[in-house]
């Protein structure tokens, strides 16, 4: 059974310098050196393991403690708004998935490739960069795993311009005699680091997984370790969570974009031309980079979450030269804006209601035990906050509003194993106070007591990526009357939602335009999982993806949260290891 009391790490007297998230993690040793950290997404006992249903396993999923995905800052934040494709053209037909991955042999990673340019699959203008060699050493940290640098083009049209360090960390495979070659991951975010998520190898890939690859992270261009764009300051963050979301007149709609506003100017003028190159679109091309350097002829990829986008415009980049990749939490880069309301509708809704349906079956439920009044609470608890706040202890922020509120609520939803703080937060806040509430949210965005973000929060990336990656929000009347529409008809997620605009109209470039057809063709079996009540990337996103690509594999899983592989779904690793291991995908559309 789920744990009936909120993890020390989420309550506001966590003896740390943030909330919840400890500043270093300790790496004792274990199975490669390293303990699951103690943050958001980890339980530390068996006791406080179990989910709300049989089952689920005392390993959360990592991509809640190691980054977060950007789709928090759609839905709780309210200023990160997905554009309005182009019309959609008529898929391609699709190419049926084999049963049978290609096989993944590969060289000892770090041999440099030589030979004619053009044999090996990259412009001679490039050579520089896919012929220089990773000098891997022992991680400070960790004997056991390796850490090593690389470089890549600011901007691949001018290859003899500025370049991007990249932080790379290798957890070795564990039986050479057994290896594959190398598997490259990636937690999501924008803005989750993979030299982080490397380090906890052990802890997010089965036994098997791991004596097979050489598990590589990477902290993407402009994020983390890798020549960081630090372009937002702690006042300009804290901006974005005080705002009032949900504006009840045109004055105050005029400050909240007049505020987004400022920050993304301030943010691309510090931010300057590195800002201007933190595309996905980009960081696929380095990772190509990557598998080479790594003496794999094919790309092997798991990617979690945003993840999820980067591996998808990977595959339809590079269709020949992706090996076995797992899309694990996923949403499409084909998403309209549309398409993206109705997942974030059917996600949340999906979500809290699962948590409405635990909670009213307690005795201290703070809803009651009318699950029919307990969203209507939630509604009046956000409407009382917007007028008066919730009071807190934390010095600056002695008082809080919507937007600290709806995000730390939503950021419950990523794992049932934050249920019980939820209840406890929403408990505390129905009595005036914002700590539990406060704790959480200044956890997942690593703020410190005193008002300082770490360096490597996520936010910091989440505006020059996202305002690359997609097009501007359109001003279509249609749409916006059925936003509206739909505000109406779900009044808790019209809160936890918030306004619907686009942050990215003064940012100094264009987005990325999507195909709007079908992607990767050519490539190998794709296979995408996701879970059906999941808060951050909905079931929906995840099955138009699995649509999108030519060759995409659907499995599913009938549990609740963010993350749906080695996190206690004996028949989700089952299938992801033997498609890793063999090559074998699932059926289509596999439920488990």
């Amino acid at each position: 059974m789920l744990n009936e009391d909120p993890r020390p790490d989420d309550l506001p007297d966590a003896p740390t310098g943030y909330a919840a998230l400890p500043s270093a993690y300790p790496p004792p040793p274990g199975a490669d050196g390293a303990t699951p950290p103690a943050g958001p997404g980890w339980s530390t006992g068996a006791a406080a393991a179990g989910g709300a249903r049989p089952g689920r396993s005392w390993v959360r999923p990592v991509l809640a403690s190691v980054a977060v995905v950007a789709v928090i800052a759609v839905v709780a934040l309210a200023v990160w708004r997905i554009g309005n494709p182009p019309p959609v053209a008529q898929p391609q037909p699709r190419t049926p998935a084999s049963t049978s991955g290609p096989a993944s042999p590969s060289p000892t990673a770090g041999t440099p490739t030589t030979g004619n340019p053009a044999a090996q699959g990259y412009p001679a203008a490039l050579a520089a960069f896919y012929t220089q060699k990773l000098d891997w050493a022992p991680c400070s940290d960790n004997a056991k795993h390796r850490c090593a640098t690389m470089e890549v083009p600011v901007d691949y049209a001018k290859p003899n311009g500025e370049r991007f360090t990249l932080a790379l960390r290798k957890a070795p495979a564990t039986d050479p005699a057994k290896r594959l070659g190398s598997l490259v991951i990636n937690p999501g975010g924008p803005g989750g680091s993979g030299v982080e998520y490397a380090q906890y190898a052990s802890f997010v890939f089965s036994p098997a997984v791991r004596a097979a690859y050489d598990v590589v992270g990477f902290d993407p261009r402009g994020i983390g370790a890798s020549s960081p764009v630090r372009c937002l300051t702690d006042s300009d963050m804290d901006l974005l969570f005080s705002a009032d979301p949900t504006p009840d007149s045109p004055a105050e709609r005029s400050t909240l974009l007049g505020d987004v506003d400022g920050v993304t100017k301030r943010c691309a003028a510090r931010g300057g031309e590195r800002a201007m190159h933190m595309s996905t679109t980009e960081v696929a091309r380095d990772m190509d980079v990557m598998r080479v350097l790594l003496g794999d002829t094919k790309l092997n990829f798991f990617g979690g979450s945003y993840g999820t986008f980067l591996g998808a415009i990977y595959a339809d980049t590079f269709p020949e030269r992706v090996g076995r990749m797992v899309l694990d939490s996923a949403m499409s880069p084909n998403q309209t804006e549309q398409q993206e309301m109705t997942y974030d509708i059917q996600g949340f809704e999906s979500s809290i209601d699962a948590f409405i349906a635990w909670c009213v079956g307690r005795s201290d439920c703070a809803l009651g035990t009318d699950r029919a009044g307990a969203r209507q609470k939630i509604v009046d608890l956000l409407d009382a906050v917007e007028k008066k706040g919730l009071t807190t202890s934390k010095p600056g922020l002695t008082t809080i509003g919507e937007g600290w509120v709806g995000f730390s609520i939503f950021m419950c939803l990523y794992s049932d194993s934050s249920w019980p703080t939820l209840n406890k937060g929403l408990a505390q806040a129905f009595t005036g106070k914002g700590d539990i509430l406060l704790a959480k949210g200044m956890s997942v965005v690593e703020r410190g007591i005193t008002g300082d973000y770490a360096p490597t929060t996520y936010l910091q990336a989440m505006i020059p990526v996202r305002c690359a990656d997609w097009p501007r929000a359109s001003s279509d009347p249609s749409l916006v009357a059925e936003q509206k529409r739909a505000q109406a008809a779900h009044p808790l997620w019209a809160r936890m939602t918030g306004e619907l605009y686009d942050n990215c109209r003064t940012w100094p470039t264009a987005g990325r335009t999507p195909k709007g057809t079908t992607l990767a063709q050519g490539a190998g079996p794709i296979l995408v999982i996701g879970n059906e009540r999941d808060p951050a990337t909905p079931i929906g996103g995840t099955k138009q993806l699995a649509k999108d690509l030519a060759s995409g594999v659907l499995l599913t899983s009938d549990h609740d949260g963010h993350g749906t592989y080695y996190a206690g779904n004996s028949c989700v690793d089952s299938a992801v290891d033997g498609y890793l291991l063999r090559g074998t995908a699932p059926s289509d559309g596999t439920t488990c």
